[in-house]
């Protein structure tokens, strides 16, 4: 879709809630006029530091954007701007720590080792020849670190050894608040998917808030804040970092949609459709101005901004972002965004009840693999009577969560899949008046959702079991067990349009009920 096309839709389905962006990157240059002209492809507005370094002077703006953009989780383009400042100055070894640093994206356990292995070597070749050409002090220090976060051994391994360096770090140099924010994200990059407990974010939010109260502009602080009280528990401490976040950083779209994190775990959803509208309109114009791939960001602003869209009850506003994806698909056609776009359309549909949308759009057998279209498919052959074609999306699924179960580290996601799964056989046999054996794999699927974490987005599994448990229940007049449940999906997903419906309906029931006794 042109770019043009695409500003039209957003501003059409963000309902005139859209904030003011500035609608092209291309005016990242700096005020300082002395500047290279390369700096003019650097960010400029992303909050406020100070990291004293011996970098020269010429090369502060390109460091200094690109540990900013680092603290934004725009990792592309700090890597970007660090190597700017080793063009600068060649000798500055922070600028090679900083380039090695991008390629590290530490709360979705990615790291592209040999990049960050090549970047360092270009400053020098072993980490004892790096110590060797730095000055003994922080600097060093900091050097030594990201050779730990690089060095031997399984990833998370070696997250929780730097995580253990930047402790150190931390209490070495204890008014360091560039330190300090390294610490935090350390300590978060640390928690893996099902992991109990959070007391290690709870520490990174008590470092970050610290931070966060000596500079209010500091990008990281306000960042690592939201991350770690990102759950319906502890979402409202971060609020005031959510609020200014966007303000602080606001030529980084990620920046412009962290915030959104915490309006969803509050079920603030105005807020979620604002920032998420911002957050896409920035991605776009990045990404046409970068070149980068399609699907791979920008997506996952827009897919927030469709769920925030069928919580308020916007359908025909949901249906457009569908609209867009499928767009994006045809201009940008990959496994990406094939995927993603698939995802979105399953959630509006089921979630908007549009069962019909389903033949609407070309679907195949090359969409088997995606568990979320597949539960859609099925729900909808069950309301068009074909059993049969209910049984072969679950049968899909069946085999997603196997491929699932069978990669490295993918047993979290295949007990996601495993909830819709079950939900899906569940409303097969309630249609054929099994209903015994449709509890006892509701019962399961809440069983298997009760061992992963509340959601820190749009639910995943897509719809919660607790909620299908709920309706089961409701439909079968067991009011109070119904009202139970529709409680518990609440808890993890603040009010969320469908189990509110749910619990009013029960509530409401069981109110008639007692008049009648």
């Amino acid at each position: 879709m042109r770019h043009a096309q695409t500003q039209r839709l957003v501003t059409i389905i963000a309902g005139g809630m859209l904030v003011a962006l500035c609608t092209s990157f291309s005016g990242f240059a700096s005020s300082d006029t002395s500047a290279p002209k390369k700096n003019q492809f650097l960010m400029s507005n992303l909050g406020s530091i100070n990291f004293s370094n011996s970098g020269s002077t010429a090369a502060q703006q390109a460091f200094l954007t690109g540990v900013k953009a680092l603290h934004s989780f725009q990792f592309d383009e700090a890597g970007t701007a660090f190597k700017l400042a080793q063009e600068i100055d060649p000798s500055f070894a922070l600028a090679y720590w900083g380039e090695a640093m991008s390629y590290n994206h530490p709360l979705w356990a990615q790291q592209n080792l040999d990049l960050a292995l090549t970047a360092l070597s270009r400053f020098a070749p072993t980490p004892e020849a790096r110590a060797q050409k730095i000055l003994a002090g922080r600097e060093r220090d900091l050097m030594r670190a990201v050779d730990v976060l690089y060095g031997r051994g399984e990833k998370l391994a070696r997250d929780i050894a730097y995580a253990e360096t930047m402790r150190e770090l931390h209490e070495a140099y204890p008014g360091d608040d560039e330190i300090a924010t390294l610490y935090a994200l350390s300590l978060l990059g640390t928690v893996r998917p099902g992991d109990t407990g959070v007391q290690r974010q709870m520490k990174a939010a008590a470092v970050a808030l610290a931070v966060f109260g000596r500079n209010p502009r500091h990008p990281g602080a306000a960042h690592f804040i939201i991350h770690a009280f990102d759950d319906p528990e502890h979402a409202i401490l971060a609020l005031p970092a959510a609020q200014i976040y966007a303000d602080i950083a606001p030529d980084a779209p990620h920046a412009l949609h962290m915030p959104s994190h915490i309006f969803l775990q509050l079920g603030m959803w105005e807020k979620v459709v604002n920032s998420n509208a911002a957050s896409y309109e920035a991605e776009i114009s990045l990404a046409i101005n970068k070149g980068l791939e399609r699907g791979r960001t920008e997506f996952h602003s827009l897919s927030w901004l469709m769920y925030g869209h069928l919580q308020i009850g916007n359908l025909d506003e949901a249906k457009d972002i569908i609209k867009i994806a499928k767009q994006t698909v045809q201009d940008y056609p990959s496994v990406r965004t094939r995927n993603g776009f698939l995802s979105m359309l399953a959630r509006y549909v089921v979630e908007a009840e549009r069962w019909d949308e389903i033949a609407s759009y070309e679907l195949g057998s090359r969409d088997n693999n995606n568990s979320d279209i597949q539960y859609a498919i099925g729900l909808n052959a069950i309301q068009q009577g074909d059993i049969l074609a209910a049984k072969r999306a679950a049968a899909s699924i069946q085999s997603a969560r196997k491929n699932a179960s069978g990669r490295a580290n993918g047993t979290y996601r295949a007990k996601i899949i495993a909830v819709i799964e079950k939900e899906l056989l569940a409303a097969i046999a309630v249609d054929s008046g099994r209903t015994l054996e449709a509890e006892r794999l509701l019962q399961e699927a809440v069983a298997i959702e009760k061992t992963l974490n509340a959601p820190s987005g749009p639910p995943q599994p897509m719809q919660p079991s607790f909620e299908s448990y709920g309706a089961f229940l409701l439909n079968a007049g067991r009011l109070e067990e119904a009202t139970e449940q529709f409680k518990l999906a609440l808890q993890r997903s603040p009010n969320r349009a469908i189990s509110m419906r749910g619990l009013k309906s029960a509530r409401a029931a069981a109110a008639f009920n007692s008049t009648l006794h």
